[in-house]
């Protein structure tokens, strides 16, 4: 007789380092798209508050790249928001480099 295949689902759950991970990430990128697109409108002649904000969005994106490397380390846990929030943390913290690269060129 063939061996029967016994599936189980169990439902995991989101650690809260997960969580916060996911949302500081998220919260970054949608920070720093939200300033390109002022400095565009604005044509480069934004004020200091801009300075500001992008600095409010560099701290984001490494707060959610700490959160989620805290996250891996529960157990019993599902991962997706730790990967998401790693994975977006780490392009956050890219493209802040690379506008604060392109500000001191300037």
């Amino acid at each position: 007789m063939a061996k029967r295949q016994v599936y189980s689902f169990v439902e995991k759950k989101y650690s809260s380092n997960s969580i916060a991970s996911a949302v500081l990430s998220v919260s970054s990128v949608l920070v720093l798209l939200m300033l390109l697109f002022i400095s565009f409108l604005l044509k480069g002649r934004a004020n200091t508050w801009i300075g500001a904000m992008g600095f409010a969005g560099i701290l984001m994106a490494f707060g959610g790249l700490r959160y989620g490397f805290l996250g891996f380390k529960d157990e019993c846990k599902s991962y997706f928001c730790s990967k998401l929030g790693t994975i977006l943390g780490t392009v956050a913290i890219i493209g802040w480099f690379l506008i604060v690269c392109i500000g001191l060129m300037n």
